[in-house]
C-alpha cells in the first residue's frame, strides 16, 4: 500500500490506473462553530488524469456526517471511509447533488477515498461537508475603564480547542451562538413568519459572526474578536434583578405553576453596578454590525490605575440569549447599602378557556439614603415565550431578550417608589 503523502489535510492520492498517483493540493476549509458541533466545509484540489482514478483525502477526527457538496464536473462513483463502513453511494455526477451518510460512531482522523473520473486531465475541486464535535470553543471578554469610570473599551476572543488530530491552515472561521438543530428550527420559523406575514417568535435568532482567517492547530488557538474596541459610554447605576434567568421556561405554552416566581420569595438585594452602552456613541449602522453575532461569555470589568496597574471591579456575563437585543450591559460591583427592593405578586388568573394567563406584580423600591437614586429593575417573563405587557407604570419598558425586560425609575431620598406591571401569556389550542 502506498504510504500517505506528507501534505496537510490530504493523506495521499492512490492511482487506480497509473504508476504515479495524482498530486493532491492542500485543501481550503470553512468552519462554522455551533455550541454543540462544528460544520467543516473542506475543499480538496486534485490533479486528476482523464482515466478512472481513486483518490484519498483526509477529514478531521470526530466526524459523524459526510456530504459531497460539489464535484466540479468530476463523476464520483463511490465514496468510502477507510476502516469504516461505506458512508454513501453516489447516484450521479451533478454538482448540486450531495452524497450523504452517517457513521455509527465518530470517525477518528478518517481517510476518505473517492472513486472518480474526470472529463479530461486537469485540476479539480471536490468539496466535502462534515460535522465534528472535536472542535469546541469558549468566548471571554474584558472591559477596561479609567478612574473616571465614564468610558469603557471592550476586548474579546474565542478559545478554540482542536482535538480532531489535524490542523486547519488558513481556515475561514464563523461562530453561531446556538446549538445547530435549534438554530436551524428557529431560523426556519422566522423565515416562515416573514413569508406568510405571521407573527414571529419574540426570541431573536443567533446570527453568524465571521472571525476571519485563522490556522487552528491541534490544541488551543485563541482568535480575537475584531472591530469591537471603540470606546463606549459607561456610568454607575443600581440594578434590582430579584429572580434572574433560572426560572425561564423557553416554550410557547406557558407554565401554570402557581408558585413559580413567588416561592421561595424573591431577593431584596439591589446591586451597585456599572451600565455600559453596548455600541459606541452614535449607534451607527456600522457600529451595530460590528456587534452582531457576538457569542456569550464571561466578562471582567477592569480599572486601569494611573500607575498602569489593573484592578478588577466586577465580573458578569455578556451577550447571553436572555440579553440578545439589549442596548446596554450591566456589571455588578457590590451591594447597594441603604437601598432595597421588594417584589409582590398581586394577581394570577389562569383562563384555560381563553388560553390566557394574567399576572400582576408590584415592585417596591426603598431608598434610605440621603440622596435620590436611579434604579434599573430587571424582570423576567419566565412562564413562556408568548407574552405581552398589558400595563407598565413606568411607561418606558425596554426589552433585553426573549423573556427579559428592564424598567427604570428614580427614588427620592428617604422614600419609596412603586412600579406596577401586568403581563399576559397566551398559547394556541
Amino acid at each position: 500500500m502506498v504510504k500517505p503523502l506528507p501534505v496537510l489535510g490530504v493523506v495521499g492520492v492512490l492511482a487506480a490506473c497509473h504508476a504515479q498517483p495524482p498530486r493532491a493540493i492542500e485543501p481550503v476549509a470553512s468552519i462554522t462553530l455551533y455550541r454543540d458541533v462544528a460544520l467543516v466545509e473542506q475543499r480538496f484540489e486534485l490533479a486528476l488524469p482523464a482515466t478512472p482514478t481513486t483518490v484519498t483525502v483526509q477529514i478531521a477526527g470526530g466526524a459523524t456526517q459526510l456530504s459531497l457538496l460539489a464535484t466540479d464536473g468530476v463523476t464520483v462513483r463511490a465514496l468510502h471511509v477507510l476502516g469504516a463502513d461505506e458512508l454513501a453511494t453516489p447516484q450521479g455526477s451533478d454538482d448540486d447533488k450531495a452524497i450523504e451518510g452517517e457513521a455509527a460512531e465518530p470517525v477518528a482522523a478518517a481517510d476518505v477515498t473517492l472513486d472518480v473520473t474526470a472529463p479530461h486531465a486537469g485540476t479539480y475541486a471536490i468539496t466535502l461537508l462534515y460535522a465534528t464535535k472535536d472542535l469546541k470553543w469558549d468566548a471571554d471578554y474584558t472591559i477596561t475603564t479609567t478612574p473616571a469610570r465614564d468610558r469603557a473599551v471592550l476586548h474579546g476572543a474565542l478559545a478554540i480547542r482542536n482535538t480532531t488530530g489535524r490542523d486547519f491552515a488558513n481556515a475561514a472561521i464563523y461562530v453561531i451562538d446556538a446549538e445547530l438543530a435549534s438554530w436551524r428550527a428557529h431560523t426556519a420559523e422566522h423565515l416562515g413568519a416573514k413569508l406568510t406575514g405571521a407573527t414571529a417568535s419574540t426570541t431573536p435568532v443567533a446570527s453568524s459572526r465571521p472571525l476571519g482567517l485563522a490556522t487552528l492547530v491541534r490544541g488551543e488557538t485563541r482568535v480575537e474578536l475584531a472591530a469591537i474596541s471603540a470606546p463606549r459610554p459607561m456610568h454607575a447605576v443600581l440594578v434590582y434583578d430579584p429572580i434572574g434567568t433560572k426560572l425561564d421556561n423557553a416554550t410557547a405554552e406557558p407554565s401554570r405553576d402557581v408558585n413559580l416566581g413567588v416561592d421561595p420569595p424573591a431577593s431584596i438585594k439591589i446591586s451597585e453596578s456599572f451600565e455600559i452602552q453596548r455600541t459606541p456613541t452614535g449607534n451607527s449602522p456600522s457600529a451595530q454590525r460590528a456587534f452582531a453575532g457576538l457569542p456569550a461569555g464571561p466578562v471582567r470589568l477592569l480599572e486601569r490605575r494611573p500607575d498602569g496597574s489593573l484592578a478588577v471591579l466586577g465580573e458578569a456575563r455578556m451577550f447571553d440569549a436572555a440579553t440578545r437585543v439589549a442596548e446596554v450591559d450591566t456589571i455588578a460591583v457590590g451591594t447597594a447599602e441603604g437601598v432595597t427592593g421588594h417584589r409582590e405578586r398581586r394577581e394570577l388568573t389562569i383562563d384555560e378557556a381563553r388560553k390566557k394567563i394574567t399576572e400582576e406584580f408590584l415592585i417596591t423600591l426603598d431608598n434610605q439614603r440621603d440622596a435620590p437614586v436611579g434604579v434599573l429593575v430587571r424582570e423576567h417573563m419566565y412562564r413562556g415565550l408568548n407574552w405581552g405587557l398589558a400595563y407598565d407604570s413606568t411607561k418606558r419598558p425596554g426589552q433585553e431578550g426573549a423573556q427579559q425586560i428592564s424598567l427604570r425609575t428614580s427614588v427620592a431620598a428617604k422614600s419609596e417608589q412603586k412600579i406596577l406591571y401586568v403581563v399576559v401569556y397566551t398559547w394556541s389550542p
